[in-house]
């Protein structure tokens, strides 16, 4: 049930936090007699967003000092073109790892911010999913509800068969509610959309449950409910309602968000065919967020849109500041501080992911500084070397010197003439 707060050792405790934030933004706007979770979420995205600006800065300055190495990027690339073998391989890898630390950029730091949200956006949604079950403020409305029917059986069977009641058992899709326990019943109560409250308390015959639901539903609904009358706890689908505004919104923000933001032309062909897909995820990525947002409740979609929205104010901001500033001062600033990580690092004796990813596939020795131990993982992958020329009937086949082919066909017959003693 929701309300044991699932989600993992990873997103439970996000959403526990978030749970609190939430509470708190929810308290500061009760003050002011407001107490739509919409408002709340609003407010809680902005706080993510701006969280997330220095690293949007980081990314987008990565972007430009990118574009300004380029041609060294490029000649790098041109001087290994067509060169498959291994010592050229690692060799390129080297080369163009040590000009990325010279001026301090990583190729895979524009993806940080994206690796990022992804929890954020699991835990949100468990938040919104039931917001009773982190946010203390909204479950104490359900609370004199859930008390009364716990307390009365035929209650308890009425909610529990009023969860299979074609017009409302979709919002109970998936969902294991225990109606024998307080929580349990807060769980399915939590499913209820504005129009159910009214037709549950028809079902019921107690008194006190009666009470309690005429007491609480208006300010359950209120919490529930955004401009429009958009309930929040509601997939918008593709009924033409105030809900499905947000779905619309979420993918025309998406699309000015990814419009905006920079793309380099770097002129070599692998980079360019790249690009290429870059360009078509600017329209896959909105339609994307489009349908999200359209299948999981409207308090969600609204994180989507708002967030969306303020990235592309952020990036046009940040644009902006990066096309008047000086660039030459950017990549010398830049490189000083590349440089004192450099040698940090070196003294250090630490070595970068990248270096021990190489090192993981090709031996404990960095391979592209010692041609020698590059020989010797060549000659030692040789032995499980195989392909449909390595027989004893291909004499007639002709080999390249020194390739890897002629090396492995030399291992071949040694190991024949020695009775596949290695």
């Amino acid at each position: 049930m929701f309300l044991t707060q699932q989600g993992g050792f990873i997103i439970k405790p996000i959403a526990k936090l978030f749970g609190l934030i939430f509470g708190l933004i929810y308290d500061v706007f009760d003050k002011f007699g407001i107490v739509s979770i919409g408002f709340v979420i609003i407010i809680f995205t902005i706080i993510i967003r701006l969280c997330l600006i220095p690293l949007m800065i980081n990314s987008n300055k990565s972007s430009k000092i990118t574009a300004y190495i380029q041609p060294e990027m490029n000649k790098i690339t041109k001087k290994y073109k067509g060169k498959k073998d291994q010592d050229s391989i690692l060799a390129q890898q080297r080369e163009m790892r040590e000009l990325q630390e010279k001026y301090g950029v990583s190729m895979s730091g524009s993806c940080l911010t994206a690796l990022i949200q992804m929890p954020i956006f699991l835990a949100l949604y468990r938040v919104i999913q039931n917001v009773p079950a982190y946010v203390s403020q909204v479950k104490d409305l359900y609370m004199p509800i859930a008390n009364a029917i716990h307390g009365d059986e035929a209650a308890a069977k009425a909610l529990e068969d009023f969860k299979s009641i074609e017009e409302y058992k979709s919002y109970f899709a998936g969902i294991n509610t225990n109606t024998n326990s307080i929580n349990g019943i807060i769980d399915a109560l939590a499913k209820f959309p504005s129009s159910a409250w009214d037709a549950f308390k028809e079902t019921v015959t107690n008194s006190s449950v009666i009470d309690a639901i005429t007491s609480n539903k208006d300010k359950i609904v209120e919490v529930n409910s955004f401009i429009g009358g958009i309930d929040l706890t509601v997939k918008p689908g593709f009924a033409l309602t105030a809900a499905f505004a947000i779905p619309v919104l979420s993918l025309v923000f998406q699309f000015l968000s990814m419009k905006v933001t920079p793309q380099q032309s770097s002129g070599d062909p692998a980079q360019e065919q790249s690009m290429k897909m870059m360009k078509g995820m600017m329209y896959v990525f909105p339609l994307m967020s489009f349908f999200i947002t359209i299948s999981v409740p409207a308090g969600l979609g609204l994180y989507w849109a708002t967030g969306a929205f303020i990235s592309f104010l952020t990036s046009v901001g940040i644009n902006t500041y990066y096309k008047h500033c000086d660039m030459d001062k950017l990549i010398e600033k830049s490189k000083a501080k590349a440089a004192k990580k450099i040698a940090k690092k070196k003294a250090s004796g630490k070595k970068s992911f990248m270096e021990r990813m190489s090192e993981a596939a090709y031996g404990n020795q960095d391979a592209s500084s010692n041609p020698r131990v590059n020989s010797n993982i060549a000659n030692q992958s040789l032995k499980s070397y195989s392909s449909n020329t390595m027989s004893k009937n291909n004499g007639g086949v002709k080999y390249r010197e020194g390739s890897l082919a002629a090396k492995a066909n030399a291992m071949q017959r040694y190991n024949d003439k020695n009775g596949g003693k290695n």
